[in-house]
């Protein structure tokens, strides 16, 4: 039995056939046509989603890796360390160990004046040791985060505490060492943020901190010499050199999605008027006090009778230093020196605090100004190579729906 068969034309044939192509061709091009509506779709959302000017690492909360001990430079016989004896003697020294995360980790030992690895094949960053008055100074640009537990706001950024013996004295047998403290490290801490004079809570939900951010205040700062420069709150730092060198390298701790580097912009100053960025903007914006503390910090003018008594003394035990070097010197030791006190004796700091840590306000308001300012602009390139990404914090900050 033969089946039926249907005899078309080849006009016929023809014609289905090239309305099927048609008909797959107009698909295509549909479907073409949606993608790159999408695509474009997408691009003009990407500055509405992503924040400009902020940048982010890492999948954890951020940690800084820190330690403190107070020094009795009595106790030393070093010569280099006779400045430090003359003027320091028996008074309290607080001083201020921030370590990268792989140098709080490892085992270190001290062999002819540098910090190595107590164990064959161990690496690590280096770390950044400062006097407690050079830490708040670095600390003003730095806002840990916080969020509210039991009605109470408590830390985002977690402090973890390092046990290393400092040696002060290289080159001499049984030199003097200082053991770390950890409440004289939180307590410096609090000094700087307030937020640590509360309870700590290390552990909680990750929703706890949806809206809590720990944020690096940076700006880049204009050099003549070609050298790139950067500061966060009153310390600079010169790249790449302080990355390769350790002296960053507590910054890879911060490295987290809850860690904001915040851009703002380029600072300038003019010594010869004794003004700054950050002075002209205290001025402009009726914070008189701040302006009039910030410019006798950058530009001290002259010395009290007690500090010219002090650069006396130095002259004959350092001559190699300058009256100029020798003025600085006195004049950071003596804020040194009173801040240790308050910290040792647990009283009042307020009159030996650092300008931005003094006048908040100004600051905040400043920080507010530039983030505003430099929205639309880029960050050099170098900052980028040599900052962001060797710290991890190379993940542009995703913001969500902004409702402007």
């Amino acid at each position: 039995m033969r089946t039926a068969t249907r005899h078309e034309s080849a006009s016929d044939n023809e014609g289905i056939f090239e309305s099927f192509s048609d008909m797959v061709l107009c698909t295509v091009i549909v479907l073409i046509t949606l993608v790159v509506v999408l695509s474009l779709n997408v691009v003009e959302q990407l500055n509405v989603y992503i924040e400009p000017n902020h940048f982010s690492g890492g999948a954890t909360r951020p940690w800084l890796y820190v330690q403190a001990q107070q020094a009795d430079y009595s106790k030393t016989t070093a010569a280099e360390l006779s400045i430090e004896r003359a003027v320091y003697g028996h008074h309290p020294f607080v001083m201020i160990n921030l370590f990268s995360p792989s140098s709080a980790q490892a085992a270190t030992t001290v062999k002819d004046g540098q910090t190595v690895s107590a164990k064959e094949g161990q690496s690590f960053s280096g770390q950044c040791d400062l006097t407690a008055f050079n830490f708040l100074q670095l600390a003003a640009g730095i806002e840990p985060g916080s969020f509210p537990v039991n009605g109470e706001q408590t830390a985002l950024l977690l402090p973890k505490f390092s046990h290393k013996d400092i040696l002060f004295e290289s080159g001499i047998a049984n030199g003097y060492t200082t053991r770390p403290d950890n409440d004289l490290a939180l307590k410096t801490m609090a000094l700087a943020w307030p937020v640590f004079n509360r309870k700590i809570f290390a552990r909680r939900a990750p929703e706890d901190y949806l809206n809590a951010r720990t944020k690096i205040y940076l700006e880049v700062l204009d050099s003549a010499d070609g050298e790139h420069r950067i500061m966060i709150g009153h310390s600079v730092f010169t790249l790449p050199q302080d990355i390769e060198n350790g002296r960053l390298g507590w910054l890879a701790g911060f490295s987290s999605g809850l860690t904001e580097v915040v851009y703002l912009g380029q600072a300038w100053a003019d010594s010869a008027e004794r003004t700054n960025k950050r002075i002209e903007f205290f001025e402009k914006s009726g914070f008189e006090d701040a302006a009039k503390d910030y410019r006798e910090f950058s530009y001290p003018e002259t010395l009290t009778d007690r500090q010219e008594m002090m650069v006396r003394k130095l002259a004959g035990i350092r001559p190699d230093l300058s009256q100029e070097q020798l003025g600085d010197y006195v004049r950071s030791a003596e804020a040194q020196q009173k801040v240790s006190i308050a910290i040792v004796d647990n009283v009042s700091a307020q009159s030996a605090m650092p300008p931005l840590l003094a006048h908040k306000e100004a600051w905040k308001a400043y920080t507010d100004y530039c983030t505003k300012t430099e929205m639309g602009s880029t960050p050099p390139e170098w900052l980028m190579s040599e900052f962001l990404v060797p710290l991890g914090f190379d993940q542009a900050v995703v913001r969500g729906l902004r409702d402007s």
